[in-house]
């Protein structure tokens, strides 16, 4: 049986961050705190910013304290203590701030790594400390390291002391060994006040000795086995935690919770027999639904074994969280958004057989668009397009024949809209492809036409703050797919008169767009390849064909055969979303050529869309002829 003594002393040789400075020992740093032989370091009436980092590279046996900063008088806060590694054997003190008469507020110990002892008799680790005078709003976060010793998450001198203890908090997480370690959120005494203290368990699971003096022990993220145990305290006192409230919050993503499985939160043991700890079910709270990462949400019940040692968890109800729909829907969107890019192929052949020349000519063009849509959740896009290229045009007898090949790019932002546990939070959305390809067109000399293109490349879609878990956290996710595009057309071009001509004309656009895997807070995420089919069929009225400008009119009617959109999220369907449906255009252009002899031809022109597409968008083409 091991004795902690409830009280500390100060040790004659100190580790001091002093005012605004950071000491530290790091790795091939060469550099050190500063160091005080049998007397307190202290800085004016008050420390405050000061950051103290120790790692691996510590190696001085006298040092039995380390303070992030220090105070003869005064308060301390802000202060922070971040260990990373190394062996520390009989320390006596580790804590963000002291101070020897005042406040210690919002001061930070880290620790990631390293194996403390700390002396049995009075060694302890602090948040903030103070001989006398109110410590609050400080934490103790714990995510490595092995720990041997007392961890309070705000500590005042018993012997003289007097103060409150209030608003602390000690975090466990990670890899932390603690299972050596008495926590408590503050020492009560007579004098001292010890209020609303916090346990935070985080992603972690495993034994302590004690928890006591806390006003509540938060379960967070916790890693679900069915039959397994959270927190397991081996040498609990009965009734040390009946007046503690415990809140679960969430579960871990990637867990594999079913129904009717059961877990246990808190399990109380005094030396291998069961402990009561006193626990009330009034003290237990659960969200009406339970979450376990971003992809499930659930209910259950909650109660306390008959001998009071030990509160369960028993899942009663399980499904998918209706927030990562929103996955599919951004998926669906961003492949519709590289189908644009099919649109401005088309132009682009369309824009090159009009200057009636022949030989080498680059083209480049500009599209911006404004798009909403009709998926499952409408979605809006804003973003801009471009296509650079080369390319020829001749006479090959009964006809002219043009071709192309060509870089593209795509750059689109959009915003959803999602909700979680009764909040509303609102995610920013980037879509951006790279790639390239080749087109060319036939056109004979009745004015009937085929053309057809080839395309490929590199589709990117990141959201941020697209989805939460039960804890409040936000999550975004990037997702990559390589996209593949095909378009075949065929029309006639019917001359009217000497200034006008009509083009009817259809055209089917292929594009298959890849699937892609990634997790967000541990759930697994499968997003189906998107295969797009849409048939174009429509007619362009073309005016004052013999002057330098020109203008021409379309309408047109899409249908989209396919673009649906599926996903799995933890091997569970969600619904799917779908591109397919009807899509009406109109448009207005202008084409200039400023002489016959310019080898310039610039082209302008504006689209209005309804239907399963909506919105509007804007081109701007140039040519040059060599």
């Amino acid at each position: 049986m091991k004795r902690r003594l409830k009280y500390g002393v100060m040790a004659s040789i100190v580790a001091i961050g002093m005012l605004g400075t950071t000491a530290a020992w790091a790795a091939n740093s060469g550099g050190s705190v500063i160091q005080n032989n049998n007397i307190w370091a202290y800085v004016g009436t008050k420390a405050q910013g000061s950051n103290v980092h120790v790692d691996s590279a510590f190696n001085n046996p006298d040092v039995k304290q380390i303070i992030g900063g220090h105070a003869q008088s005064g308060n301390v806060s802000s202060n922070t203590v971040n260990i990373a590694g190394g062996d520390f054997t009989g320390f006596t003190m580790i804590t963000g701030g002291a101070t020897m008469s005042g406040g210690a507020n919002a001061n930070t110990v880290n620790i990631t790594g390293g194996k403390i002892t700390l002396d049995p008799g009075s060694g302890f680790i602090s948040g903030g400390y103070s001989n006398s005078g109110d410590v609050k709003n400080n934490k103790v976060t714990i995510s490595g390291g092995t720990i041997d010793g007392t961890v309070y998450g705000g500590y005042i001198a018993p012997m003289a002391g007097k103060g409150n203890i209030s608003d602390n908090t000690v975090t466990i997480s990670g890899s932390a060994d603690v299972s050596e370690v008495y926590f408590y959120g503050g020492l009560l005494t007579n004098d001292i006040k010890v209020t609303n203290n916090k346990l935070v368990i985080d992603n972690w699971s495993g034994s302590a000795l004690k928890a006591e003096n806390f006003d509540s022990i938060d379960f967070k993220n916790m890693q679900w086995k069915d039959g397994g145990t959270v927190l397991t305290l081996t040498e609990a006192e009965d009734g040390s935690l009946k007046n503690t409230k415990i809140n679960l919050l969430s579960l871990a993503g990637g867990a594999k919770p079913a129904v009717n499985q059961s877990m246990y939160i808190i399990k109380g043991e005094s030396y291998g027999f069961p402990a009561d700890l006193g626990i009330k079910e009034d003290n237990v709270y659960v969200s009406e639904d339970f979450s376990a990462g971003v992809a499930l949400v659930g209910s259950g019940t909650v109660s306390v074994e008959s001998d009071g040692s030990a509160l369960k968890y028993t899942i009663s109800s399980l499904m998918q969280n209706s927030q990562t729909h929103l996955v599919a829907q951004n998926h669906a969107v961003a492949a519709a958004f590289v189908n644009q890019g099919t649109d401005l192929i088309s132009d682009s052949l369309d824009t090159l057989s009009r200057d009636d020349k022949y030989g080498i000519k680059t083209f480049a063009v500009v599209h911006g668009n404004h798009s909403k849509y009709d998926v499952n959740s409408d979605l809006k896009i804003n973003g801009w397009s471009g296509i650079v290229g080369v390319g020829s045009e001749k006479d090959i007898g009964n006809g002219d024949f043009g071709w192309g090949v060509f870089f593209e790019n795509g750059s689109g932002t959009y915003r959803t809209y999602n909700s979680f546990n009764g909040d509303f939070f609102r995610g920013d959305g980037n879509v951006v492809y790279n790639g390239g390809g080749i087109a060319a067109r036939f056109e004979q000399d009745n004015g009937v036409y085929t053309e057809g293109s080839l395309r490929a490349g590199l589709l990117k879609n990141e959201m941020k703050d697209a989805l939460r878990d039960g804890a409040g956290n936000s999550y975004g996710y990037k997702s990559e797919s390589t996209y593949y595009g095909a378009h075949i057309g065929v029309g006639k071009v019917i001359r009217l008169d000497a200034a006008k001509d009509l083009d009817i004309y259809g055209k089917f656009f292929h594009t298959y767009t890849d699937g892609d895997t990634f997790t967000v807070a541990g759930d697994k995420f499968d997003l189906d390849s998107i295969t797009s089919d849409r048939l174009r069929i429509g007619a362009r009225l073309t005016t004052n064909k013999e002057n330098k400008l020109s203008t021409y009119y379309g309408l047109a009617y899409e249908y989209e055969f396919n673009g649906d959109a599926d996903m799995r999220v933890e091997n569970m369907s969600t619904p799917q979303q779908s591109l397919k449906g009807s899509s009406y255009m109109a448009e207005i252009g202008m084409n200039y050529q400023p002489s016959s002899d310019s080898p310039w031809s610039f082209d302008v022109s504006m689209r209005g869309y309804t239907g399963q597409r909506e919105g509007f968008s804007g081109n701007v083409q140039a040519v040059y002829s060599f």
